[in-house]
This record gives structure tokens, sequence and C-alpha cells, in this order.
């Protein structure tokens, strides 16, 4: 089959991109045509997949949402067997959603109201709505009752996937072979320091603002950040947060990198206390690589840590001084050494890796109602 992908912002720090072009590869293994469609790509994107640029100029997120989403719609019409949307976008065959209901969100009545919240519910709705033909590929229970309850989605629309870990960036040995020492000479960590990491794209979304607070009374930590160009907005964001907090000097924003495993193999926690997430695929990833994490309950694969016996999750609601504790007791070395032994096992013997293959059976079903 030809398959077209389509998805506004394609890079590599992100877990929608990472799965993005992971199931393209798999797909194209399996004999498929993968063309990915994108609005924009950033940073380094392995040379091996098909990548198509639909560029537009609106000035405004959920505008350039809107026009890549007609543009994507308008270029695969009649060309393409199915038309599959990482994200919310206009007549999809198959939609891979790792992102909240919207509908489900309380707004005031001028939110309601506003262009984008309309134009962010009429993306929502193209998918899910009663009455689509669109196969929705979730990733967690909570946000398939949220999306049910809201749109009155057709169950049989609806697939709750595994764990979507890609099993290439599975590498524990990376911790012992000499590319941990190796990357943190290359950033300047020395022994006596600890290196947390971050990867997120969304400073406030991600609880970056918690993991700078917390710093300032941990002075020997320094923070790592994937996934933030140091020339962008988000960048300036969290500069003015580092700043505010005295621990500007503590923080590297290292862009779009397309070596997570190694960068995970180099630092000694992952933190990521987000507001929200999904899922936190990077939660996950940093466990089967032996990196122990401090996360919130409010991300969907935050129960692995505690199954795994490897990190702290931060009880909901969320408390300031709860993070800073777990982050204190975690400059413990016998403690993060335990915590990276049990990742490491659990990686090994749980299935977390099923999630792109269901993902690929169903994309190959046939369509529900007319075909294209």
């Amino acid at each position: 089959m030809k398959i077209a992908f389509a998805i506004v912002t394609l890079f590599s720090a992100g877990g929608l991109q990472r799965d993005c072009m992971a199931l393209a590869r798999q797909l194209t293994e399996r004999g498929h045509d993968v063309t990915i469609f994108a609005e924009r790509r950033k940073g380094e994107i392995p040379s091996d997949l098909k990548v198509e640029l639909l560029p537009n100029w609106a000035v405004s997120n959920h505008k350039r949402d809107l026009k890549f989403a007609e543009a994507v719609a308008k270029r695969c019409a009649g060309k393409y067997d199915r038309l599959v949307g990482f994200g919310k976008l206009l007549d999809l065959d198959v939609i891979y959603c790792a992102d909240p209901c919207l509908a489900a969100r309380r707004v005031g009545f001028l939110a309601r109201m506003s262009a984008r919240r309309r134009t962010q519910m009429r993306l929502e709705g193209a998918s899910f709505k009663q009455g689509q033909n669109t196969t929705c590929l979730l990733l967690s229970a909570n946000q398939a009752r949220e999306f049910r309850a809201a749109w009155s989605t057709e169950p049989k629309r609806i697939e709750v996937l595994p764990p979507t870990i890609d099993k290439e960036r599975r590498h524990p040995e990376y911790r012992s072979d000499g590319t941990r020492e190796r990357l943190r000479e290359s950033l300047g960590i020395g022994e006596e320091s600890l290196l947390w990491l971050a990867i997120a794209n969304q400073p406030s979304v991600k609880g970056l603002d918690r993991t700078l607070v917390a710093m300032k009374g941990i002075p020997q930590a320094r923070l790592a950040i994937a996934g933030i160009a140091s020339n962008s907005k988000q960048a300036g964001q969290v500069r003015g947060w580092a700043r505010g907090v005295g621990v500007a000097d503590r923080v590297e924003l290292l862009g779009f990198r397309a070596d997570i495993p190694e960068l995970m193999a180099a630092a000694d926690l992952l933190v990521h206390p987000a507001r929200y997430d999904t899922t936190g695929t990077v939660i996950v990833e940093s466990l089967v690589n032996g990196l122990p994490v401090i996360t919130t309950a409010e991300c969907g694969y935050a129960p692995h840590v505690t199954k795994a016996d490897a990190g702290v999750v931060i009880a909901s609601p969320f408390e300031q001084e709860a993070l800073t504790a777990a982050l204190g007791a975690a400059t413990s070395a016998g403690k993060r050494n335990r915590w990276s032994r049990s990742g490491i096992a659990y990686g090994a013997t749980e299935r977390l890796y099923d999630g792109l293959d269901r993902a690929a059976e169903l994309i190959e079903r046939p369509l529900r109602g007319a075909t294209r």
C-alpha cells in the first residue's frame, strides 16, 4: 500500500515524532511505500525516511495546524491508500493520538468562542465525533475514556495500544561500555556532578520550572535539556526561569538530539515532573536504559516507575517540596545504582515493545466505511 503519515512538526526528540518515524520504518519493512508529510522539520532526521514538507506561513499555531491539515488532505486525496495522522488533522483514516481530549477540558465563555478553540475543536471532532470512520489509536485507558465521554466516539473505533517503546532505543550496555564516560566528558560533567536529564519541547507542560526550583537546593546537580533549540522562544522562557532561581550557570540546552539513549547513559536521573503527559514515553525508555526516573502521577506511564522500583512518582496533587525531597534523596549513588539495575531488569522481562507492532497491524486493516 501507499501510506501517508502526517505530523505538523517532525523532530527526533519528541515521543510522538519518534513513534511516527519508527512506525514508518516498520511499515516500509513490511513492504509498504510510506511518505511522512510535515509542515516543518527540526534537527536531525534519519536519512532512510521519505519526508515531504508542506510549509505554510500562518502566524498562530492553530492556523498553522489547520492550514497543514487542509494541505495534507488535498495532497493525499486519491493518491494514497491510507492517511495516518500523528495529531488531530482532517480526513484521516487512522489517528495516532498522544494528546489529551480538548473537549473534556472546561473553559470559560470567551475561551470557548475564540478562533483558537474553535479550530482545535474542529480538528479533534474530525476524528472523534460520533459517526466518523477514523480508527483512533490511543495510548492510555484514561485518554480513551475522556474521548468517549466527550464525543460519544464508538467503542469499536477506539484501540488502546500497549507501550510503544522501540527496542532499537534500548541500550543499557551504554552505561558500562565507555559511552557514559565519553558523553559526560563531552558535556563537561565531572564525576562529582549529578547530571539530570530532561527531554521536553513544552517547558511548562513538562514541568521544567519545577525542576529548576528544586535545583537551587542541590548544588551538585546540573540539568541538560534535550528538545529545545537554543534560539527558540521556549529557550528564552527556560533561561528566564533559571536566572530567577539562580541556577542559570548549571543548565544546558542541547537542542534536538538523535542520540537520546547515549544521553540517558550519561545522565544520573531523568527528571520529568510534568503537569500532564498522556503517556510519557521517555519515562519507560529511561527505565529500560537503566536511568532512574523522578516523575509525577499525572503521567500515563508513571506506574511503570513504581512497578519497576526504579525511581519515585510524586503524588497528585503536586507539591514542590515533595519533588525537592525526592531529588535530594536521589543524590545517594547507592540508591540510584539499585534503581538502575531494577529498571534494566524490568526492561528485559516486561512486554513494553508491542505497541508499534499493533499499530502497524491496525493501519493495514481494511478501512471502515468508504475506501480511498
